[in-house]
């Protein structure tokens, strides 16, 4: 007599387990820095949305000193943005918060230089040190 075993093998749950924990190992970095991407992106957005703003108050009193009403809807969970402001220019520098783990740089907008993405290290005079265009 013939008797036939059905099931899985210990063998069997083992390579399953190993080839489920290789996929995640290679895709949670992915996803990771999908999120990250997706945050930073949140940012650009609100600085945008700002710019106009901005532009908007200097049309109205020729100078961008004074503005103190900065916007903050879609990133203010993971980013704090604040503004520099001279008299014919302005920064506005979204930095990352600490519920926003592993984000090394912030997005800053130059009205002279444009969007930009940058890490957070500075030089003696506060000016970011290591920026690409974003």
């Amino acid at each position: 007599m013939h008797r036939h075993h059905y099931g899985f093998t210990m063998i069997d749950m083992m390579i399953t387990i190993v080839i489920i924990a290789i996929l995640t190992a290679i895709s949670y970095p992915t996803y990771h820095n999908f999120v990250l991407k997706a945050r930073a992106e949140n940012a650009r957005a609100d600085i945008l949305s700002n710019i106009n703003m901005l532009e908007r108050y200097y049309s109205q009193n020729k100078t961008f000193v004074g503005y103190n009403k900065l916007e903050q809807n879609r990133s203010k969970t993971f980013f704090t943005l604040t503004g520099i402001y001279n008299p014919s220019s302005y920064t506005l520098i979204a930095t990352p918060k600490a519920a926003n783990s592993g984000e090394t740089k912030s997005v800053v907008y130059s009205s002279l230089k444009g969007m930009l993405l940058c890490t957070n290290q500075k030089d003696d005079n506060g000016n970011y040190t290591d920026c690409d265009i974003f």
